[in-house]
């Protein structure tokens, strides 16, 4: 395969790559945690990107600024990819619709709307939720309260609020302005 289309491809070839460490790590090693997975895989993307970028820029006579200029590019949509993938796992896994739909396919006679509601009670939900962030460190339980411990999710919520106000023109994309949610303007 030639530079150029390397060059090209890097963020593809990046986003292979974070796929494949990630789906490996979750099947070889049962000490990471879904999150530590997706992380790792995402630097293996980030790695291959760089590396093949790099090599570009060895192999081909490119101006500094305009090879600064693909690398920047293709770092960027690479990350986007990134993201995308991200969020694809984080709906099979955490959203309740996606949840409750496997429930009922796993079901063959069916659920009632009571027993739906007992599997997802917001008691247990929040249990659920709480003690998985323990689990993953991200809070810790001194003297009977909750304190943050890793504070990254709360910093990458900080970026996605941040991006709404950008794009958006609100902190949530629920924000209700002249009666119509802001998603839909």
């Amino acid at each position: 395969m030639s530079d150029v289309i390397l060059h090209i491809l890097s963020p593809v070839i990046g986003l292979v790559a974070n796929v494949s460490v990630q789906v490996a790590l979750c099947r070889c090693e049962a000490k990471f945690g879904l999150l530590k997975t997706i992380v790792i895989g995402f630097w293996a993307g980030i790695l291959i990107v760089s590396f093949l970028e790099t090599h570009f820029l060895f192999k081909e006579n490119v101006a500094p600024i305009d090879m600064l200029g693909q690398f920047i590019l293709n770092l960027v949509t690479y990350s986007a990819m990134g993201y995308c993938y991200f969020h694809f796992i984080n709906l099979g896994e955490t959203a309740r619709r996606i949840r409750i739909l496997r429930e009922l396919y796993d079901s063959e006679m069916g659920l009632t709307l009571e027993e739906i509601l007992l599997r997802y009670n917001a008691e247990q939900i929040v249990k659920a939720r709480i003690k998985r962030m323990v689990g993953n460190e991200q809070i810790v339980l001194k003297n009977g309260k909750y304190y943050i411990k890793k504070p990254t999710l709360l910093y990458m919520a900080r970026i996605m609020i941040l991006l709404k106000l950008i794009f958006l023109g609100a902190k949530s994309e629920f924000d209700r302005s002249n009666g119509h949610s802001t998603l839909y303007r």
